[in-house]
């Protein structure tokens, strides 16, 4: 969901909750609510709050409040490169920017990341119009596409590539690496967990053992990463327990067709029914990092040269095959990426206004005077 928010922190968030329908406190755990737009997993319940940039190194900001259908807590850690793909369509419907002849490029600020997204979308007439001719892994026919390219997007939670200085560490007895590319991911071996990559992620949700391992092992590594929460105090064993955003988590396995790696991929609580395109451009460099998880068992990637060119990394997934194209280079042993780019596609469900029941009156009072405005 795209949303215009009241600026005051506490009045946005009582109005995301009802909007969505979560808890306005605690915890409601099993909550089915018919009550608002939020369903079931994490990737069901985000909001993107989208205004014009306020300054000439963007032309929109973005940001994402990402919401548990049973909690209250709202995280505004993380991006969503999926959704990414509909700012464009909200922002040229909603008139924030205009069309260009051909094609429309858009730079997003996504202020939870700090991370700069060129966004490209046709746009034949230079109207709002983009051709519904882009068909994507798990979703149903064709709707417009838009392809995004995440601007120097290494340590977007960390400020390193490998957030604890190693390619390989050991978490819970299990090795895995650690990297920050628009995400911070934890990837591990499926084998070492007695998996196949293969798993349907209903097989893996009734899992419980399997879950209880992967926690242990994000959290052990959410700790060495040095993560933090959104106002930049360290997140603790218990945050990081409880966490469904970071750090993302993903077993891999070595390809069976013509992909180049096979992945099962977390949010990190539930397994995602794909895979993420943050998640999915993070595991594509470390494909590429020597001496990483994800690099012992991709196949048919080149290590890159010493001047930047492009890699198409081919992950399958639960839904299909992911792409992302990425743009780095390999000196003295130290791996740079200069972009990393996917295609999504979006569409416009509905144009409208929610009615909310029983809000607060500071929340009533912000909607009078936005309504006399």
């Amino acid at each position: 969901m795209l949303f215009r928010s009241p600026g005051d922190p506490a009045l946005r968030e009582e109005a995301i909750r009802w909007i969505m329908g979560v808890p306005q406190a605690g915890e409601r755990k099993g909550n089915r609510q018919t009550t608002g737009l939020g369903r079931g997993p994490s990737t069901s319940n985000k909001v993107f709050i989208v205004a014009r940039s306020p300054n000439a190194e963007a032309d929109i900001t973005s940001t994402l409040a990402q919401l548990a259908s049973d909690k209250a807590s709202i995280d505004w850690s993380v991006n969503c490169g999926n959704m990414s793909a509909a700012l464009t369509m909200y922002a040229l419907d909603t008139g924030i920017f205009s069309a260009s002849r051909g094609a429309t490029v858009m730079r997003i600020f996504n202020t939870n990341t700090r991370v700069t997204t060129d966004a490209t979308v046709r746009t034949p007439d230079g109207t709002p119009f983009i051709p519904a001719d882009t068909e994507i892994p798990g979703v149903m026919g064709r709707f417009p596409g838009c392809e995004l390219s995440l601007r120097n997007p290494v340590g977007a939670k960390t400020g390193r590539l490998l957030p604890t200085g190693n390619a390989i560490d050991t978490f819970a007895g299990v090795q895995a690496s650690c990297v920050d590319v628009a995400v911070p991911m934890v990837i591990v071996s499926a084998a070492e967990l007695g998996k196949t990559a293969q798993e349907t992620p209903d097989e893996l949700a009734r899992d419980h053992a399997l879950k209880e391992r992967l926690q242990a092992i994000w959290v052990e590594a959410g700790l060495k990463m040095g993560l933090r929460k959104r106002g930049g105090e360290p997140m603790s064993a218990d945050d990081l327990a409880r966490s469904e955003t970071i750090p993302k988590i993903c077993m891999v396995a070595p390809p069976t067709g013509d992909e180049n790696i096979l992945v099962r991929y977390f949010t990190p609580q539930t397994p995602h029914a794909s895979l993420a395109v943050t998640g999915g451009c993070c595991l594509a460099v470390g494909c590429l990092i020597p001496g990483t998880v994800a690099n012992r068992f991709a196949r048919g990637l080149a290590t890159p040269g010493s001047e930047p060119a492009v890699t198409v990394v081919a992950m399958r997934n639960p839904a299909g095959v992911l792409r992302a194209r990425i743009a780095a280079s390999l000196n003295a042993g130290v791996t740079h990426v200069v972009s990393a780019a996917y295609e999504r596609s979006s569409q416009i469900f509905l144009r409208g206004h929610f009615p909310v029941y029983n809000a607060s009156a500071g929340l009533t009072a912000f909607v009078s005077q936005w309504e006399k405005s």
